[in-house]
């Protein structure tokens, strides 16, 4: 969920780099590119807001919930799961 948080700064920052790089190509006016890409920026940091509230809105799926938890358990008792298996033979 930590990396669900970037994406508004990166859809931002992708979206700038691309007007940016676009515009210079272009040979466009250096005050008209500044309030292109500020307009670019608020409208796509505006979207990658959006985009992550929807994303964290979502309920996770039980089934991932479960397997990772298993993956944890099995990775802080590892002695733990040799006696079991000790036990079985």
């Amino acid at each position: 969920m930590k990396k669900i948080r970037l994406l508004p700064a990166f859809v931002t920052l992708l979206a700038g780099a691309i007007t940016s790089i676009t515009l210079y190509f272009l040979n466009v006016d250096t005050l008209f590119t500044l309030l292109i890409l500020l307009a670019v920026l608020i409208v796509f940091y505006v979207l990658g807001v959006i985009a992550m509230k929807i994303i964290m809105d979502c309920p996770p799926k039980p089934e991932e919930e479960s397997v990772e938890e298993e993956e944890e358990s099995q990775e802080e008792n590892p002695d733990k799961e040799e006696e079991k298996s000790g036990q079985k033979k």
